[in-house]
């Protein structure tokens, strides 16, 4: 007969808690299916884990995402395992609803390794399709699995990304904003946001990025000229400009950053402030 006591009971706790987790672990992820041989045939997946078995050599599989979003970043990590010494090279990549590739990524894998690709659409579309392609060169993969996750990159406490041209400006109000660019990793190279402002009224704009990052920032009228224009002195800059209006009217702000300002995904803080003109009265008067 065993006895009961307090240590018995955390261990044997500690052993079902651990179990129970493993179980977890092993059921949070489903059977990738078999894919499909082309782009017509491709079979449909949504944001998840998969473990799929052999892959062999120059096979190639075809899925699809649908119902993406603008502002929702694709993230795509593929595990592969080789079944010989000398390895082989694993491939990743995804293609936009024309069928055309936007990012593809290929390593030698002589072991269980990862690799990982991501992307990030604009607001050109309401909502997205995209077919990944997976395939072995060089060698067979004795097995082989996928997370596929979405993550929302919405632009100033939106449910979307702050259009790319005049048309889609997204309104803004003063005070801080969390937003996001694409850089290289997607089509979200540019922001742009609309603001009012009044006769006398000094518009005040502060970019702060990543260490990383080369944002460029420009002012324009509600003629769509330019106003004001700063660029980034170097990786990392804090970018700021200002603006007296001399009459009433929606301005326009735009956050960019393309290919060589950063390889990967920009999380900016956009800092927006209007300041009145103060007028200087007699003494005693104050100010108006």
């Amino acid at each position: 007969m065993v006895k009961f006591n307090v240590k018995n009971f955390a261990i044997i706790s500690f052993l079902g808690i651990f179990l129970m987790g493993v179980v977890g672990i092993v059921y949070a992820r489903q059977a990738l299916p078999q894919g499909g041989d082309s782009f017509e045939t491709a079979v449909k997946l949504r944001a998840g884990s998969y473990q799929g078995g052999v892959l062999g050599e120059r096979e190639v599989r075809y899925f699809y995402l649908e119902g993406i979003r603008p502002g929702q970043e694709i993230k795509i990590k593929g595990s592969f395992t080789a079944a010989w010494i000398g390895g082989a090279i694993a491939n990743l990549g995804l293609y936009d609803q024309n069928r055309t590739r936007v990012v593809e990524n290929s390593e030698l894998i002589d072991r269980a390794t990862p690799i990982t690709i991501s992307w990030l659409p604009n607001a050109d579309r309401s909502l997205y399709k995209y077919y990944l392609k997976i395939s072995s060169d060089g060698g067979e993969m004795s097995s082989h699995s996928l997370t596929i996750s979405l993550t929302n990159r919405y632009d100033a406490g939106s449910q979307t990304d702050a259009g790319d041209v005049f048309e889609r400006a997204m309104n803004i109000t003063t005070g801080n904003h969390a937003a996001y660019l694409s850089g290289a990793s997607g089509t979200d190279t540019k922001d742009f946001y609309r603001v009012g402002i009044k006769k006398d009224e000094t518009l005040t704009v502060r970019i702060t990025p990543p260490s990383k990052a080369s944002l460029t920032l420009k002012i324009y009228n509600s003629n769509r000229q330019v106003l004001q224009e700063v660029f980034a002195a170097n990786p990392g800059a804090i970018v700021q400009t200002a603006f007296r209006a001399t009459t009433s009217e929606d301005l326009f702000v735009e956050v960019s950053c393309d290919g060589w300002c950063s390889a990967n995904l920009v999380n900016y803080t956009l800092n927006v402030a209007i300041q009145p003109l103060l007028r200087t009265v007699p003494p005693g008067r104050g100010t108006i």
